[in-house]
């Protein structure tokens, strides 16, 4: 029997399966109760169960797949139905955060085309995922850039001026010095 390291801590492998084409680990979550996204209650109150099939990076060249059992949970307080949150696998998603990542690794080397017929995934997913993960790294520069520019204070002046008239154009970076004081 083929025995998989997941390395998602998160899950408990349940039953593991081998076909000619793939493989299928059954898992569930560790925790037994979950928080009330409505009202932040802790709530024990099982309503149902479910599965989902859960695309991961794949192992010896074969694809990797998850069925993940899903609990959906009544809360106590508010009577609001909600499901299992994970940190592996985003809400309402069929494949796991780093596979996300992996898909957009590759496609930095090639075409998204190429990607989906590689990984047997729709083009149309694999575009949806690169853009999205590319969106979050841009934010996340974003958010880097802007914390690194509040430390300091840095200003930049970028211009274009003409060496000949309608010929030849120079870019000037200009960096203004802070003035000294004198005391």
């Amino acid at each position: 029997m083929f025995s998989v390291l997941l390395e998602l801590p998160e899950f408990e492998v349940v039953n593991q399966e081998t076909f000619p084409t793939h493989y299928l680990v059954h898992v569930m979550k560790n925790a037994e109760e979950d928080r009330c996204p409505h009202c932040g209650f802790t709530s024990l109150s099982v309503h149902d169960k479910r599965t989902r099939k859960v695309r991961d990076i794949s192992v010896l060249n074969k694809p990797l797949f998850l069925l993940v059992f899903v609990k959906r949970y009544r809360c106590q307080n508010c009577q609001e139905v909600f499901s299992d949150s994970f940190e592996s696998v985003a809400s309402h998603q069929h494949y796991t955060n780093r596979f996300r990542l992996f898909i957009y690794d590759q496609v930095l080397g090639t075409t998204i085309q190429d990607i989906s017929r590689k990984y047997q995934i729709a083009y149309s997913t694999v575009e949806r995922i690169f853009y999205s993960v590319a969106h979050e790294k841009a934010n996340h520069h974003q958010l880097v850039m802007h914390d690194i520019q509040n430390g300091q204070d840095i200003s930049l002046s970028l211009d274009e001026i003409s060496i000949r008239k309608g010929h030849k154009y120079e870019t000037v970076l200009y960096k203004p010095i802070k003035a000294l004081s004198w005391a």
